[in-house]
């Protein structure tokens, strides 16, 4: 049996699903991680990628998530421990068995209940790359597949036939996963036309020059090879920056909740931040996602809200949701906000003085 043949097998086999608990796939067992081999996915040295389904019984609803893993974009960075993994690693099962919004015990969880499907990260690019390169030489080459991009709609498509038509349906992304995000609301709508969506960053900064160098920035985003599955701002220009990202976004996706979730000092953002030659890379972070906030979300945004925390945590959905405070709100209950759609969602940035739960 081909690559291809056994790709068609599994997907028959996942693909009976789609009854929404009365069938699992071959293998699978219920409230526990599934891996499922996806060919066609590549990680950046060429091994194959895969995701991995934990189904939920008569659940209706379905989370997404964009693992972490840092990023590469040249030859010292991607040998020299800026990203965790370029290669196939055995799965570690995650749900269920870490603090935050990884305990699917916590009733007050926006997740709980929810069928979660994880796209693994070994390509090094922030799910945005596109491109195969050398960055050796042709007698010492150190050849990199930067398929992130196209590793999510392999899942996606996969996905979408086991679950046509969720209730909700969650992207949720950590690092450079949530930067991932940005790249992948509109193949999200693409995906499930008649689902509630939502999109849910942690740590997800949307880098924009000045605060990063922006030859070195163009470097990165020309390296992936970016530009080319990145939508437009205005045809037939590409985006600028990861800002026009999120504000395309906004305004042409307003009926899919974005929500960005980062600290102001987040120490490993700040060690990307001067890697790509942040002129102050000490407050690239906070004058990034203040700069985003302000300019291309808006405070008065009907469907994008920030979460912003006075830490140097990287993450913050991965530790108690109810003891994570900012501003006086509580993380958990910003969460709930969010999936439960209520009108008093607010933004909760610290640097707003005084700052009042409304704006």
């Amino acid at each position: 049996m081909n690559d291809r043949q056994s790709w068609l097998w599994s997907l028959l086999f996942f693909s009976a699903f789609t009854a929404w608990g009365d069938f699992l796939p071959e293998g699978c067992q219920y409230d526990k991680e599934c891996v499922i081999e996806l060919p066609e996915s590549v990680c950046a040295d060429g091994t194959p990628s895969y995701f991995t389904v934990l189904p939920r019984k008569n659940s209706n609803n379905l989370v997404i998530y964009l693992e972490p893993g840092g990023a590469c974009w040249n030859k010292e960075s991607c040998s020299f421990g800026h990203v965790l993994s370029l290669t196939r690693k055995k799965h570690k099962s995650k749900w269920g068995s870490r603090k935050g919004i990884f305990n699917l015990k916590d009733k007050a969880n926006p997740f709980q209940g929810f069928s979660i499907v994880s796209i693994p990260y070994c390509t090094g690019d922030v799910f945005m790359g596109n491109n195969e390169i050398n960055y050796g030489t042709e007698s010492d080459p150190l050849i990199i597949k930067h398929h992130g991009y196209k590793n999510v709609l392999l899942t996606l498509d996969a996905v979408k036939a086991s679950y046509p038509s969720p209730e909700k349906v969650v992207l949720f992304g950590m690092s450079a996963g949530g930067m991932g995000v940005m790249a992948h609301l509109r193949n999200l709508d693409s995906a499930f036309p008649q689902s509630q969506k939502f999109a849910l960053a942690d740590a997800g900064t949307p880098f924009i020059p000045p605060h990063l160098d922006e030859t070195a920035y163009q470097e990165v985003m020309n390296n992936w090879n970016a530009p080319s599955i990145l939508p437009p701002v205005t045809s037939p220009e590409t985006m600028r920056h990861l800002g026009d990202l999120v504000h395309y976004n906004t305004t042409h996706y307003p009926h899919i909740r974005y929500g960005l979730v980062q600290s102001y000092e987040d120490t490993v953002m700040t060690f990307f931040a001067k890697s790509v030659g942040s002129p102050e890379p000490s407050e690239a972070v906070r004058n990034t996602i203040i700069d985003v906030a302000d300019n291309f979300i808006g405070n008065s945004s009907p469907n994008a809200r920030v979460f912003f925390v006075e830490n140097q945590f990287h993450l913050q959905t991965n530790q108690s949701l109810s003891k994570m405070v900012s501003a006086g709100t509580r993380l958990i209950d910003w969460l709930q906000g969010m999936f439960f759609m209520q009108e008093s969602w607010p933004n909760v940035r610290p640097d707003l003085e005084p700052y009042s739960s409304s704006n």
